[in-house]
């Protein structure tokens, strides 16, 4: 006999403290009534998101240095160097995690509220969007069991991708249905770790630590693992993997995932510190050497993405009439980084400002400790759950190595198009123009192909894709055959490369 008519389905109800219970309306024992409460999953396992370098909103005291926001970036356009340094200080700035959140309420009781889990310390331009919709695809358990109200069954995201091969990559990468319906086991709480990218990423690490505590902390009882997932963004790789490597995190670490990190440092690094900085970011940060070489110079964070000794010999490259030279012969950090005398040294004396020969004395001892130390150890050590994703595409031209090319002498003013003689891209030599060229290799805008390692028995999946660097975790609005639309491969294999982390975890 068909009694659905005379059965209902409940869904559970949250409270406060992370718990559910059902609201159920007694019926007459005659009805033979059935209330079929539908029991969701209760188990957790913290997702944790880090930024990149300028990922995450800075304060110096009450004021916001480092926001999308009004009242952060008016302050910016006619800001000297001088003021840029002393409010993008290291030793002043502090996250600040009141910026703007999308979609707040969006998760209801289920887990505590997206600000109080650092939403509001990531950078809304580059993240607003993105961290939304990887929590939706993260909580599209909530479908199976709306699948009870209606006629039409619908299928999650997950089941969607469910034998979904992204371009040639290895068919094991592959979700099954099996590890789908594992997945859907465990909730999954993103959090956000904000964390000042101006400072040592060694620094941030042990921050980092004492943030996975409390994450792990605050779930007690409802912990399926007592560790974490990690998502990273560029740099925020590096500080991941510091704190699991180098600090004996990886026993709170369940896996990580990698997008578009500079494994091995990238020459826009040194770019930047010679040009400046685009767009947008760089009116705030400095949009040439002028105003950004003060400001990085103290900053161990930024310097700690150059190039390192397993980058390669010949990355800087100097072609001029009489001069042909391919640096770093062996040692970047003597050659070009701590270089005083040569025009194509990285860092400029006279531009740091104050007492100079102080100054500069600091800056060594910076590149020698933070930096020099802080890449070579972290060099090849990976988590042993590692899944990345790269950028690999030629529409996204990159800096894979960069060149002096010797110009003929500008006029002293610019006609005609002809470029400016005051352009940040240009240094002199003995009368002598040099312009720096970028290479326009393969990769994300930033991080060239040639910086990313995939090779390791700790890497379980990579996959190269077409990505810009800043908007790697950016809905692709382009409108083409996807296994979801309007969701980037990138943003796909990041919950696909979670579901396969999880596989580890034992059934509750």
């Amino acid at each position: 006999m068909d009694d659905t008519k005379n059965r209902s389905y409940h869904r559970p109800i949250w409270d406060d403290n992370g718990r559910f219970h059902y609201e159920i309306i007694p019926q007459a024992k005659e009805k033979n009534h059935v209330a079929v409460c539908l029991k969701p999953a209760d188990k957790v396992i913290p997702v944790i998101f880090l930024p990149g370098v300028m990922g995450s909103n800075l304060k110096n005291g009450k004021s916001k240095v480092w926001q999308f926001s009004v009242s952060s970036l008016k302050k910016w356009p006619f800001a000297g160097p001088g003021k840029r340094k002393f409010l993008l200080d290291p030793k002043s700035t502090t996250v600040d995690d009141g910026g703007e959140i999308l979609n707040d309420g969006a998760d209801g009781k289920k887990f505590p509220s997206r600000r109080a889990r650092g939403w509001g310390s990531a950078f809304y331009k580059s993240y607003g969007e993105a961290l939304d919709r990887l929590q939706y695809f993260l909580s599209d358990d909530d479908i199976l069991m709306d699948n009870h109200f209606r006629e039409t069954q619908m299928q999650t995201t997950r089941q969607r991708l469910t034998g979904v091969r992204i371009g040639d990559e290895p068919v094991e990468q592959v979700l099954t249905e099996e590890e789908t319906a594992h997945g859907h086991r465990f909730l999954y709480p993103l959090h956000v770790f904000g964390y000042n990218w101006l400072q040592s990423n060694a620094d941030s690490a042990v921050s980092l630590g004492k943030y996975i505590s409390k994450v792990l902390g605050d779930y007690h009882g409802r912990l399926a693992v007592n560790k974490v997932i990690l998502v990273t963004h560029s740099m925020g790789g590096l500080v991941a993997r510091h704190y699991s490597e180098n600090m004996n995190g990886q026993e709170n670490i369940l896996g990580i995932v990698h997008g578009v990190m500079p494994d091995l440092g990238s020459p826009a690094a040194y770019r930047r510190m010679k040009t400046g900085e685009r767009g947008v970011t760089g009116m705030i940060i400095g949009e040439n050497a002028e105003r950004l070489m003060p400001v990085l110079a103290q900053s161990p964070g930024p310097l700690q993405l150059l190039p390192g000794r397993a980058y390669g010999p010949g990355w800087l490259k100097i072609e001029g009439s009489e001069t042909r030279m391919s640096l770093p012969v062996d040692d970047p950090y003597k050659e070009i980084y701590l270089n005083k005398t040569a025009w194509w040294r990285l860092c400029e004396q006279d531009l740091l400002l104050d007492n100079i020969e102080d100054e500069w004395k600091k800056y060594e001892q910076r590149i020698e400790t933070n930096v020099k130390e802080f890449i070579e150890e972290l060099n090849g050590k990976y988590h042993p759950q590692t899944w990345l994703f790269y950028g690999a595409s030629a529409n996204n031209p990159s800096d894979a190595f960069l060149t002096w090319k010797e110009r003929p002498a500008l006029r002293p003013v610019p006609v005609m198009g002809y470029p400016d003689p005051s352009s940040p891209t240009y240094r002199y030599d003995a009368g002598k123009t040099f312009e720096l060229i970028s290479a326009g290799t393969p990769g994300d805008g930033t991080v060239p192909v040639t910086a990313i390692r995939t090779s390791s028995s700790r890497i379980r999946g990579v996959l190269a894709t077409d990505v810009d660097h800043e908007g790697a975790y950016a809905i692709d609005p382009v409108d083409r055959a996807r296994a979801v639309r309007d969701t980037s491969d990138a943003l796909v294999f990041t919950v696909r490369s979670v579901v396969k982390i999880v596989q580890q975890v034992p059934a509750p």
